[in-house]
């Protein structure tokens, strides 16, 4: 068990320890990182700071310069010398970073000889003075850099930094253009600053306890170090002797902003940068790597300790641990070896732990359990098979003496067989006679069924024809009585004469009456009216025709009518005996010929069962006759096999008695079983 504690100790603590160094170093990765970006954080909010303070002076530079030249646009010809003093010098107090400024005129085009015309002002102690020492055509200011960004352009723009050793200070210059009202280029107005103001403000760039600051222009040119000799000197820091340095210096000349590092000997500097928008003038801060990581290496220490601890911590816990499974081991190996030995009264294991040694646990509790019982079942089988074979030996005892009875039974069916067969061919005649007789009631059921078929036609001919002149009345007596409707409804017409009739009967006395009066009227006209009267005359002859025509008419309607309701009546008898007798006479023949075709259909049913039941008949007395042939087969075969039958009960005798030899031997065996279960303990 202890090299097994050894083992798992020498396999987890290096895993342990591999693992919280992993963490360690992770942790201390993540936290250098975290810190990295929080002093970027830190140091570009003050460069922002910085250069928004920087930035805010010059703007103030610029539009000091934009207002003098608008000033000095709208009183370029009027104003003097004087006037310009005046303006220029209230504004030159007011401003610390001003040194001074001047107004650079283009060559008069009236007086050709003033080719250079600049005064120029400056401080001197609280006053402010002027020169014109710089309007001559030694300085050439035409040619100077702020002469020439002034032309260029039409906003303020601030030259390069400069070092002036009279003032002992850096100083820049800002130009602004002249224009007058159309637009053409009159000179420039410059300012001179001190940039004491940016060097103060760069020099109050701090960050930690070694962070501090440096400026130089868009070239490079130091306008501020710690090293105040670089920026008196004018020197470049792509030029200095510490190559690193320089390396650093192109990398931020090259680029907006962002962070870069330098070496001076084995000491890290972090610098970052960023760029003062329109001079570009680049503003550093550096940082020792050592103060920003310091936070790291107290982390890193701390971290040293809390892994020892761990690991002293897991190695304990790791232990404890292991014994506890060490011992748990111990006592499954214990109950293993008590099984081993054919143990069986000692008591289950007791650990209730449900990882990989709590099954086990179970496992062999199980197989203890299932094994005790199967050694207990065989220990009682082993009895039952002892007493099994004691047993089978008495029974093959008794089947020796049953055997014998049975070669005395085989003796008698032997006779009962010679008996058999003599009965069988008594059968076989008999079966003869009934296969003959039966052959006959099938040639006769055969006849049956042929006149069966022939009534069956015929009454399916009866019952069609029936059933035709079924339809055919019923179609008849529905023309006839539709002729008959028909016919009523022409008779209608009749009455409409007899109407139109008694209508110009009255018409024609009418005329009558009229051809009276008519005729009345004409013998009173006298001579005029004789015309007049042979026409009356004539309409009376008219009306009279007409009344005898119209009594014919009516003699003739009266007869149509009598002839019609005659025809009408006769018609109704014909239909109703049509429809009261013809039609249920051929429904009587329908229904006869109907069932005359069912009972021919139940005699040849009843034929074709008939021929079903011969066919039957006939194949059971087939099958009879083969019954009989096959026991009288059967009987001279039994008869033959009797005496095999013998031969094996005598076989079959002696494997008995080899049966009791075996179970004479499985007792043996028996006994040997019960004899090794007694080796456990149970």
């Amino acid at each position: 068990m202890k090299s097994i504690k050894g083992k798992m100790l020498i396999i987890l603590l290096p895993l342990f320890a591999v693992m919280l160094i992993v963490m360690s170093l992770f942790s201390l990765q993540q936290s250098q990182n975290i810190i990295t970006k929080q002093a970027n954080e830190v140091a570009n909010e003050t460069l922002q700071a910085a250069i928004q303070n920087m930035n805010g002076d010059l703007d103030v530079i610029r539009g000091t310069a934009l207002t003098i030249s608008r000033s000095v646009t709208a009183i370029y010809f009027k104003a003097d010398i004087n006037v310009y003093q005046r303006m220029l010098s209230k504004i030159i107090q007011d401003n610390d970073m001003i040194s001074g400024a001047g107004i650079w005129f283009e060559p008069f085009k009236g007086d050709p000889d003033k080719k250079y015309y600049g005064p120029y002002f400056y401080k001197d102690g609280d006053n402010v003075a002027l020169t014109m020492e710089y309007s001559n055509k030694e300085y050439d200011y035409h040619k100077k850099e702020f002469y020439l960004n002034a032309l260029n352009c039409t906003e303020p723009i601030i030259t390069d930094p400069y070092y002036d050793p009279v003032s002992g200070t850096v100083m820049s210059t800002c130009s602004a253009p002249i224009f007058n009202n159309q637009d053409v280029f009159l000179g420039c107005v410059t300012v001179d600053i001190t940039l004491g103001s940016i060097e103060q403000i760069t020099s109050e760039i701090t960050m930690g306890r070694t962070g501090t600051a440096m400026l130089t222009t868009e070239s490079g040119v130091y306008l501020y170090s710690l090293d105040k000799a670089k920026a008196e000197n004018g020197d470049n820091i792509l030029n200095d002797p510490n190559a690193s340095l320089a390396a650093m210096g192109a990398n931020v000349l090259a680029n907006e902003s962002g962070s870069t590092e330098y070496l001076v000997g084995k000491k890290v500097y972090d610098v970052f940068y960023d760029t003062l928008p329109e001079v570009n003038w680049k503003l550093m801060l550096q940082i020792e790597d050592d103060e920003l990581l310091e936070q790291v290496y107290r982390m890193m220490n701390i971290m040293i300790i809390i892994t020892v601890v761990a690991l002293v911590v897991g190695a304990v816990v790791i232990f404890l641990v292991i014994n506890v499974i060490t011992n748990q081991l111990a006592k499954v190996s214990v109950f293993a070896g008590e099984l081993a030995s054919g143990d069986f009264t000692i008591e289950p294991l007791s650990i209730r732990s449900k990882d990989e040694v709590g099954r086990v646990s179970n496992a062999l509790n199980n197989m203890y359990s299932s094994n005790k019982s199967i050694i207990q079942g065989i220990a009682k089988e082993s009895k039952d098979v002892n007493d099994v074979s004691t047993t089978l030996g008495a029974m093959s005892e008794e089947l020796n003496a049953e055997f014998e009875k049975i070669r005395e039974n085989m003796a008698v069916v032997n006779d009962a067989m010679m008996m058999t067969g003599a009965a069988t061919q008594q059968v076989s005649a008999s079966v003869a006679d009934v296969n003959e007789s039966v052959r006959g009631l099938a040639e006769e059921t055969e006849t049956t069924n042929n006149e069966v078929s022939r009534i069956t036609k015929r009454a399916k001919e009866i019952q069609d024809k029936c059933k035709k002149a079924h339809d055919e009345a019923i179609s008849i007596a529905k023309i006839r009585q539709t002729e008959l409707e028909k016919a009523n409804e022409k008779a209608e017409v009749v009455n409409e004469i007899e109407t139109l009739a008694e209508t110009i009967s009255e018409i024609a006395s009418e005329i009558n009456l009229l051809s009276l009066n008519a005729s009345i009227e004409a013998a009173r006209a006298g001579e005029a009216g004789r015309g007049f009267a042979v026409v009356a005359s004539e309409i009376n002859k008219l009306a009279s025709q007409t009344a005898e025509a119209v009594d014919r008419i009516k003699g003739t309607t009266n007869e149509i009518q009598t002839a019609f309701s005659e025809m009408a009546e006769g018609s109704g008898k014909l239909l109703k005996f049509v429809t009261d007798t013809v039609t249920p006479d051929y429904d009587n023949f329908v229904e006869v010929g109907h069932q005359y075709g069912e009972d021919a259909e139940l005699f040849g049913r009843l034929a074709n069962q008939i021929d079903e039941m011969t066919e039957m008949i006939s194949n059971s007395m087939g099958e009879v006759n083969d019954a009989v042939a096959s026991i009288a087969e059967s009987t001279q075969d039994t008869s033959s096999k009797s005496a095999e039958i013998t031969d094996s009960v005598n076989n079959v005798s002696g494997a008995v008695e080899s049966v009791a030899d075996m179970a004479q031997q499985q007792q043996g065996t028996a006994n040997n079983l019960i004899e090794i279960v007694n080796k456990f303990k149970l």
